[in-house]
């Protein structure tokens, strides 16, 4: 709910356990007055009248006041949501002003509001495709004004009361004759009651991406962030924010925030000297340039944030709902009636010349539940992926190989991974050239997919299209079309530079070597890859290469999702690297880490959990010896910390024998059983590796009725016992079978038991031991 009082100008932001209030003070500045959790059971609002004692007269600290947005204007000491450059002189220019240029001072005062349904931040998904919940919610839009200067700034505040969420962007408008030159830009500052000063984050780099980080703020500011045209892995852009000492999985009031962006991005954490803590998140202020022309808007995208009062897991389980259901596209598994992209010629080079299996009505039909799931179904399905199986000696025979056996075990989606297109037999060419390699294929990927169908099994394809090899049929064509600056080297990383996506013929190339290839084969399902950081960014746009590339990804998503509504998407950057509320709002899943090491995997997925929910966290079950470190797990460990996903599968199927591969079946059957507890659930994080050497979680039905217990201890000192850990989320006064992967009862107790006493049977076991058990209420006559 949202409410103004006219007399008070008080605005209060009621949500289902927290408020949210501002009032417009006697000069029309807008100020933040409250923030915090509310008691539920009361319909009272804050009147405005208590106001936080702020003292201008400290030395030389004048600048505290709690404005909603800080502008260099008002605020000069501290950090600031809006820095502008006005390049004309007021009119007329005050007596004793000097007329120097450009002026940069911005002063915002309150000009009107409105209560609207329908509002959307920046680079909202155009797919048209729906989310699980589609019901409107209310924004308040409060527009500001400098009273000088020609710039409009509009506050947008999306409430989702049910996982008490703000979506917080801003809306930019010259309304001037001159161009407004934008120096930096954040899309919200936050105010955090003082001492809130212990912050968690993750941080990592590639194959070691979400490692859980926990400190305590400094009087000054803190900078989390990541400068390239993806998220990144040594960072990824949320945060919790609580009172030191005073949270912890179950309890304690916790603040937090995400950034719906997969760019260059910031999350800076100011601590004041007068203890007041502010939070800032936007764009990257290095190298950030926005020129707002005449009569131009500018909106932003959204910085996601609530508060909660039942510690980091209840802000984990708000972020996941409001995930599942407010960002994640709902797919149209329906048979699909695909148009037939028409043969493109761009530059000399054919996008299409392959195109020959289109129907005579110029349509494609396209099955997309192969695997025989149910068209309503929203959980991922099981994914065989043949990289680590044949790298890049990939053949026709081989992959029908693996596709047969994966079949045999269990699979739903068979994904055929890099190597299949151009020249690309290693990684140092073929980048840029998406067209089915005629020696890898001579007859194209149709026999590969038919028999993939024909097994049951939808297909996939990995594509990395951002990127060219300068060993390519693109690059020698077009040399121009990547970021570069003239006379300067062009930095290669993987062999490979990276497409300018300020160009909008690269953009229209890329979509159109990707439509060509739905449009001819039967996929279900793109892998999108990106395997580096920016290192020369020049643009034919200049410094907005940074929003325009991610403009690029974004659009050429949307369009493909759009046109081929049954294809699923999965984000990846060489693993863990593109992960954030702005891509999920436009894929189905993503690629965690590159490392999937069992151990290793524990605390990259534990961390992963603390922002984004299971159901998109893709997990495989690898090769014995792990490929990426060397070591070697039993498959009971390999796929307990797997079944914790959205499950997948990468060893190589041909080097296991029948007994293993009869183990594997035996997983992935029981992964069919309890994969709606684990994608649909709720999740409790019952123990975590810092505190127990162990990770011990559950997944529960939002009814009660059944849920997952899963724990792998990662190290454990001989000589202890490990307590027996109390269970969440039961409905006590229930009776609960607990079964195995054979479905044999292991055990029968009330919820109230086992939410007391907590489950038997782990207390002495050794490093790399794990269990996942399903527990399922016992219905009144069983």
């Amino acid at each position: 709910m949202i409410h103004f009082n006219p007399d008070t100008r008080t605005f209060n932001l009621v949500l289902q356990s927290s408020v949210y209030a501002m009032q417009v003070d006697a000069k029309g500045r807008l100020l933040h007055l409250a923030w915090g959790p509310r008691p539920v059971a009361v319909d009272e609002l804050l009147s405005g009248r208590l106001r936080p004692t702020l003292s201008d007269h400290a030395s030389f600290e004048f600048q505290t006041r709690r404005d909603e947005i800080l502008t260099f204007g008002d605020t000069t000491n501290h950090e600031v949501t809006l820095k502008a450059n006005f390049t004309a002189l007021p009119d007329p220019l005050p007596a004793g002003d000097a007329p120097h240029l450009p002026i940069r001072d911005v002063r915002l005062r309150y000009v009107s509001h409105e209560i609207v349904t329908d509002a959307q931040p920046g680079f909202a998904p155009t797919h048209g495709l729906p989310t699980q919940n589609g019901e409107p919610r209310e924004t308040l839009r409060i527009k500001l004004d400098d009273p000088v200067q020609p710039l409009v700034v509009t506050l947008c505040y999306r409430l989702t009361p049910a996982q008490d969420i703000i979506e917080r962007w801003l809306e930019l408008e010259n309304r001037g004759d001159e161009p407004i030159e934008i120096e930096q830009l954040f899309f919200a500052a936050l105010h955090l009651p003082n001492g809130t000063t212990e912050l968690t984050s993750v941080s990592g780099a590639w194959a070691q991406e979400f490692q859980t980080q926990r400190e305590r703020l400094p009087i000054g500011r803190r900078i989390i962030e990541h400068r390239s045209v993806q998220t990144g892995h040594a960072a990824n852009p949320f945060f919790m924010l609580n009172w030191p000492g005073q949270a912890w999985e179950a309890h304690g009031t916790v603040y937090f925030g995400a950034l719906a962006y997969s760019g260059s991005w910031q999350l800076g954490f100011e601590q004041l000297p007068s203890s007041d803590v502010r939070v800032h998140g936007g764009y990257h202020p290095t190298d950030f340039g926005l020129t707002l022309a005449a009569g131009a808007q500018y909106k932003t995208l959204a910085l996601i944030c609530g508060v909660c009062d039942e510690g980091w897991g209840g802000v984990s389980r708000r972020l996941h709902a409001f995930t599942c259901e407010r960002i994640l596209p709902v797919p149209n598994l329906a048979v699909a009636d695909v148009p037939a992209a028409p043969p493109t010629v761009l530059a000399g080079l054919s996008l299409n010349e392959e195109t020959t299996a289109v129907e005579e009505s110029g349509t494609v039909k396209r099955p997309a539940t192969a695997a025989g799931r149910p068209a309503s179904a929203h959980y991922r399905p099981i994914l065989y992926n043949s990289w680590e199986a044949t790298y890049f000696g990939i053949t026709e025979q081989n992959q029908v190989e693996l596709a047969q056996k994966a079949a045999a075990v269990g699979v739903e989606m068979f994904c055929l991974d890099d190597g299949w297109f151009g020249g690309r037999r290693f990684d140092v060419a073929g980048l840029g050239d998406w067209t089915v390699s005629p020696d890898v294929f001579p007859n194209g990927l149709e026999p590969l997919i038919a028999e993939v169908n024909r097994l049951g099994m939808d297909f996939g394809l990995w594509v990395e299209p951002e990127m060219v090899n300068p060993d390519s049929d693109l690059y020698r064509a077009h040399p121009e079309w990547v970021l570069h600056f003239p006379g300067r080297p062009r930095t290669e990383a993987r062999c490979q530079l990276i497409l300018d996506f300020g160009r909008e013929e690269v953009v229209a190339y890329i979509f159109n070597a990707l439509d060509s290839l739905l449009a001819q084969y039967n996929i279900a399902f793109i892998k999108w890859d990106m395997n580096r950081n920016v290192s020369e960014p020049g643009s034919v746009v200049g410094k907005a290469i940074w929003q325009a590339h991610v403009a690029g990804v974004y659009g050429i998503i949307d369009r493909l999702r759009a046109k081929y509504p049954h294809v699923a998407f999965e984000s990846c950057a060489g693993g863990g690297g593109r992960v954030d509320l702005g891509i999920l709002g436009r894929t189905d899943q993503v690629w965690t880490s590159d490392n999937t090491d069992a151990l290793d995997r524990l605390r990259i997925q534990e961390g992963f959990s603390l922002a984004y929910p299971v159901r998109v966290m893709t997990a495989w079950v690898t090769h014995e010896k792990n490929h990426q470190t060397g070591r070697f797990h039993e498959l009971s460990t390999r796929f307990d910390v797997a079944m914790r996903g959205a499950l997948g599968i990468g060893a190589s199927l041909n080097g296991l024998d029948d007994a293993e591969l009869k183990e594997y079946a035996s997983y992935i059957a029981f992964y069919k059983r309890i994969r709606h507890i684990v994608q649909g659930g709720d999740l409790y994080r019952l123990e975590r590796l810092e505190e127990a050497g162990a990770s011990t979680i559950l997944y529960v039905l939002p009814d009660g009725s059944e849920a997952v217990y899963s724990v792998v201890v990662h190290s454990h000192k001989l000589g202890q016992f490990r307590r027996m850990v109390p269970l969440r989320g039961l409905i006590p006064s229930a009776t609960y079978e607990i079964l195995d992967r054979f479905e044999k009862v292991r055990l029968t107790a009330t919820g109230y038991e086992l939410m007391v006493q907590g489950m038997g049977g782990d207390e002495d076991c050794r490093s790399g031991y794990s269990c996942t058990l399903h527990i399922r209420r016992l219905e009144a006559g069983d």
